[in-house]
C-alpha cells in the first residue's frame, strides 16, 4: 500500500499524461494535466475551509502534512478514471481498480479517515465528469486558435 499511495504524489499523473500525450495527442495531455491542477486547487480549498486534522494515530512508513478532508490523493485517482473512463474501453476498470485502492491505501497508511477518502472519490468523480463536458469546448477552442 505504501508504494501505491507515494505514487500518487506526482510521479502516476507525469506517466498517464505522457501515455495520454503518445497516444491521444498533445490537447489531449494537456487538458488532463490542467484538469489535474483544477481538481488538486479544488480540493486545496476545500482542506482551507474545513481545516479537518489528519489522523494523529496509526501512520505507517508516510508523513502528511496540511489538512486532511478531503483526500487529494483519492480525488486525482477518481477524477482520472471518470475522465478516461470514455477512452480507455475494456482496460478502463484499472483506472477504477487503481482509484479504489488510492482510496484505500490512504487509509491504511494512516494520513486519512474514510470520511476523507469518500468524499475525496465524490469530489474526483464530478470533477471528471465536468472536465469530460467542457473538453470538447476546449477542442474547439484549441483549433480556432492553432497555427500550423
Amino acid at each position: 500500500m505504501v508504494p501505491l499511495t507515494i505514487a500518487g504524489n506526482l510521479f502516476i499523473w507525469l506517466l498517464i499524461a505522457a501515455f495520454l500525450y503518445i497516444f491521444k495527442g498533445k490537447s489531449y495531455a494537456v487538458y488532463y494535466l490542467s484538469l489535474l491542477l483544477i481538481i488538486w486547487l479544488a480540493v486545496y480549498g476545500m482542506k482551507s475551509l474545513f481545516m479537518f486534522p489528519r489522523p494523529e494515530t496509526g501512520r505507517i512508513l508516510v508523513d502528511a502534512a496540511g489538512y486532511s478532508f478531503p483526500s487529494s490523493h483519492t480525488a486525482l485517482a477518481f477524477g482520472t478514471a471518470t475522465f478516461l473512463h470514455p477512452v480507455s474501453g475494456k482496460s478502463s476498470y484499472l483506472f477504477w481498480l487503481f482509484a479504489i485502492m488510492m482510496g484505500i491505501s490512504r487509509i491504511t497508511v494512516g494520513v486519512h479517515y474514510p470520511t476523507d477518502v469518500i468524499a475525496g472519490a465524490i469530489a474526483g468523480i464530478i470533477l471528471g465528469y465536468a472536465g469530460l463536458l467542457f473538453y470538447p469546448a476546449f477542442v474547439r477552442k484549441v483549433n480556432r486558435f492553432r497555427i500550423d
